[in-house]
C-alpha cells in the first residue's frame, strides 16, 4: 500500500461503472494500488453455501442485496485480516467525486471525536434534515444518532446511523467488531449495519456537505430480470431449502 488508507470498490462487473470510477480515483489523489474490487459473488453466483453461513432464516431477503451485502462483509474481513487502519468502502454507482480523497478522508479524521468508529458521506439525504447537531460552515463532520430520525409527523426519515452504504471509512478496530457480528445478515448493507450500530454502540458520523454525485441516471442491478433463467431456479430452491 502506497497510502494509509485502502479503498475497496463494491462492483457488480459492468464496464462502464468500472471505468468510471477508475478514473474518477485517479482523478481525486487515490493510487490504484490501493485499490481492490471486490467482484464476487454476484446475485447469478450464490450458492447454497454462501447463503447457508450468510443469510437469516425467513428473511426474505431479495439476492441482489444478499450479493452486495455479502461484498461489504468480504471488505471487511479483508480490513481486519490484513490490519488495515482505515478501510474506505464505496459502492460503484459514484458518478463523480468533487475533491481530493485522501484530503477529504484526513479532514474526517482530523475532526471526529477519537472514539469514532465510522463515516458515511453520499448525496442521499443532508444531515441538515435529521434535526440532530447544528450545521455550521466550519464543520463537515456530524454525530449521527443510531436510533430511528423521524419527522414532526412520525415519519421515518432514516432508519439508523448510516447514510446509505454508498462510501463510507472505518477503523480497524471497528471493522472488527463490524465483522464478527455481520453473519448473518437479513437485510440489504445499510439496513442490516443500523441493527449492527444499536448492538454495538457503533460511533458513527455523517459528512456533510457531501463531496459525492450519484452516478446519473442510476438503475439498481440488484435484481433479476423477471423472466424465466436456471439461475432464478437454483435460487428458488435454495431458497426453499433453507427456509429463506
Amino acid at each position: 500500500m502506497n497510502s494509509q488508507f485502502k479503498y475497496y470498490v463494491i462492483h457488480n462487473l459492468n464496464p462502464y461503472r468500472k471505468i468510471n470510477i477508475e478514473k474518477e480515483l485517479i482523478r481525486n489523489g487515490v493510487d490504484l494500488s490501493d485499490v481492490q474490487f471486490i467482484n464476487h459473488p454476484n446475485k447469478d453466483e450464490l450458492t447454497y453455501q454462501i447463503k447457508k453461513k450468510s443469510v437469516q432464516a425467513r428473511s426474505g431477503i431479495k439476492d441482489g442485496w444478499v450479493s452486495v451485502t455479502y461484498k461489504h462483509y468480504l471488505a471487511l474481513s479483508d480490513i481486519v485480516e490484513n490490519n488495515i487502519q482505515y478501510g474506505v468502502i464505496i459502492e460503484d454507482n459514484v458518478g463523480k467525486f468533487k475533491e481530493n480523497i485522501p484530503e477529504r478522508l484526513l479532514k474526517y479524521i482530523d475532526q471526529m471525536n477519537e472514539d469514532w468508529d465510522i463515516i458515511f458521506d453520499s448525496d442521499w439525504i443532508s444531515y441538515k434534515h435529521v434535526n440532530e447537531q447544528k450545521v455550521t460552515k466550519t464543520n463537515i463532520v456530524y454525530k449521527k444518532s443510531n436510533q430511528r430520525t423521524l419527522d414532526k409527523s412520525g415519519k421515518i426519515i432514516t432508519h439508523g446511523g448510516t447514510k446509505s452504504a454508498q462510501f463510507y471509512m472505518v477503523n480497524l478496530e471497528s471493522a472488527k467488531k463490524l465483522k464478527n457480528a455481520y453473519l448473518p445478515f437479513n437485510h440489504a448493507p445499510d439496513m442490516w449495519m443500523n441493527e449492527l450500530f444499536r448492538k454495538l454502540n457503533i460511533n458513527s458520523y455523517w459528512a456533510e456537505p457531501t463531496f459525492i454525485e450519484t452516478e446519473k441516471n442510476h438503475v439498481s442491478s440488484t435484481n433479476f430480470q423477471k423472466k424465466f433463467s436456471l439461475y432464478r431456479l437454483k435460487s428458488k430452491i435454495i431458497n426453499i431449502v433453507l427456509g429463506l
